[in-house]
């Protein structure tokens, strides 16, 4: 983790939302000026905690059980209307206090808009709750006021190697971007960037009854898809297929545009590093224009679905159930929106002659494509600074990690108390909406797919029989695969449902092999923006997304000519983005100085 210092930029607005305080919040108290005798005294506790620092942490024991019930206070956003009883009453709250004797009160919950209205009230006032979910803003607001507590002995002593070594697999920026002056101040809520490594997916089985090569070259890509188009695929007589997805946003998970383009060279939608080192705006560099050239040429001659101009991936996945579609780029769930391809499998009179493929982005020039992936971690799971239990949230995070990454069978290295039947597992994993701490990592992508691709060569099963959820989708995998659409289910009953499931899901396999494979060439282009927001984002990013937008989707469909590009970078430019450039820049490198 990077040493850095608190950025203006960073901490942005800190004064305006101070502001709120005279709107009144609760019973929440100001803070007032420090005399200077207190001045004098925190001043020589920062020393003694630099001295302090340099010795070893002290490692204290992650899953141990409080003798005295200790009670957290804690708020964060949902996307549900859950109550606070609900979460309390939840199976994973009983677990805490049973098995760590924390007890966890829920004092807020709301979505989004109003949790942040809630948390900007509190930053006013300085009335914050034991622990709280943040983002990457607020969480460095909070810094510059002095709310917080710093976490970082508190996570090196408690952190499991497990869990840290999941949370970290994929690089340390979401730790960087929490860490102020050698001091870590917020729990990542960790999206692993190479999960959002986009491919290509292909209907494999009208590329096959077609005749046509592999897209392994740009010139068999676009041979791929005018036949998809032009050649009834579907043999219903009619002209309603389209040859590769879109939707309206043009660079979004599923259905999109984005790997067409980093196909040229271009990462629109996207922050990276350019040549110079400095960061720029992917959507504005000139290799976009050729792009947009392309995606114009295939509107015209009848590749792209017309509405998609009002469709979302959900909208536009339905071509792919009414046997309408033959490829779309993608995150690796793409063929899970709108639960298009289980939906396809499951409505099928001969749902085994069905096949789906993964592919590489094939190249224009003929190198290897390089696939943007995007850093998602936007919570930050932070602690009010005369908290005395920090380390309680570090054990939730420990048991979090352990029960995606197992042996739950046995339990952890020296806690068998933590053991867990599979029955109880289930019943808890499928509560998993009701968590005060939640991150993409609990979840061992990276380890189960990797441990599943070793099996599969060698047989060894060992660390997958250890994990209760790598040992479920492994084995349903392997009867999906001997035994197709009559496969049985993990109570041995015939299930189309668990059989259009596994259908759907090795393409998520087969994504994350290609991800893994582009990662272990370096072959990966990241977003470097991440969570960061600066002020000229909050006050002109929207009016620039909606320039872009339909300034592209104008060009797309004709109603421009891509000449229009050109404009397009210098109102761009005008409207805040050559701020926004500047802002980027300098945090970025204070990030890496």
């Amino acid at each position: 983790m990077k040493k850095r210092r608190v950025t203006s930029i960073l901490a942005l607005g800190l004064s305006a939302v101070l502001l709120v305080s005279q709107l009144g919040c609760g019973s929440g108290v100001g803070a007032e000026e420090p005399s200077e005798e207190s001045k004098t005294t925190q001043a020589e506790a920062s020393q003694e905690t630099v001295e302090e620092a340099e010795a070893p942490i002290e490692k204290g024991d992650p899953f141990g059980k409080y003798e005295e019930p200790v009670k957290v206070t804690a708020m964060t956003s949902i996307a549900t209307t859950a109550s606070a009883t609900d979460y309390e009453n939840s199976l994973w709250s009983a677990k805490m206090r049973e098995l760590f004797n924390i007890d966890i009160e829920y004092v807020f919950l709301a979505a989004k808009e109003q949790y942040d209205e809630r948390v900007n009230l509190m930053l006013a006032s300085g009335d914050l709750p034991d622990v709280m979910n943040v983002s990457l803003t607020q969480m460095h607001q909070m810094i510059e006021a002095g709310l917080l507590q710093p976490l970082t002995d508190v996570f090196d002593g408690y952190v499991t190697d497990q869990a840290k070594e999941a949370m970290t697999q994929d690089g340390t920026f979401p730790f960087d971007a929490a860490t102020v002056d050698g001091e870590l101040y917020g729990i990542p809520w960790v999206q692993p960037r190479i999960e959002t490594c986009h491919a290509l997916f292909v209907n494999e089985k009208w590329r096959k009854d077609n005749n046509l090569p592999e897209p392994d070259t740009w010139e068999n890509f676009e041979k791929m898809i005018y036949a998809f188009a032009d050649n009834d695929p579907n043999g219903n007589g009619q002209k309603d297929e389209y040859g590769i997805g879109l939707t309206k946003k043009l660079w979004d998970t599923g259905f999109e545009a984005t790997s067409i383009a980093n196909a040229f060279g271009a990462y629109p939608n996207a922050w990276i590093q350019g040549a110079d080192g400095n960061v720029v705006y992917g959507s504005i560099q000139p290799e976009m224009k050729p792009v947009l050239e392309k995606l114009a040429q295939y509107y015209k001659d009848g590749l792209i679905d017309p509405e998609f101009i009002v469709k979302d991936y959900d909208t536009e996945a339905e071509l792919v159930t009414k046997e309408q579609l033959g490829a779309m780029f993608g995150i690796q769930w793409t063929g899970l929106m709108g639960t298009c391809l289980q939906s396809l499998y499951e409505n099928s009179e001969d749902p085994d002659s069905l096949e789906w493929k993964v592919y590489p982005i094939p190249s224009v020039d003929g190198k290897e494509t390089s696939p943007i992936v995007y850093d998602y971690s936007s919570q930050w799971l932070v602690v009010k600074k005369d908290f005395a239990n920090p380390e309680a949230v570090v054990k939730v995070c420990n048991y979090m990690h352990y029960m995606g990454l197992g042996p739950q069978e046995t339990g952890p290295e020296g806690h068998p108390e933590l053991a867990i039947s599979y029955e109880e597992w289930e019943d808890m994993w499928n509560n998993d909406s009701y968590r005060l701490y939640s991150p993409e990592t609990e979840h061992g992508n990276i380890a189960r797919w990797e441990h599943w691709f070793q099996a599969m060569e060698d047989g060894d099963t060992t660390w997958i029989d250890n994990n209760y959820l790598a040992k479920d989708q492994f084995y349903a995998m392997q009867r999906y695969a001997e035994d197709g659409s009559e496969m049985t289910d993990n109570f041995g009953e015939p299930s189309i449902s668990a059989a259009s499931w596994q259908f759907t899901y090795r393409l998520c396999g087969q994504t994350f092999m290609y991800a893994l494979e582009q990662r272990e060439k370096n072959n990966l282009t990241n977003d470097v923006r991440g969570s960061f927001v600066s002020e000229s984002m909050i006050e002109n990013q929207a009016v620039l997304e909606d320039l872009e937008i339909q300034t592209f989707t104008n060009i797309i469909t004709g109603q421009a000519p891509v000449d229009e590009f050109d404009s397009f970078v210098e109102q761009w430019k005008a409207l805040g983005g050559e701020e926004i450039t500047g802002e980027i820049n300098e945090w970025y490198q204070e990030m890496n100085n």
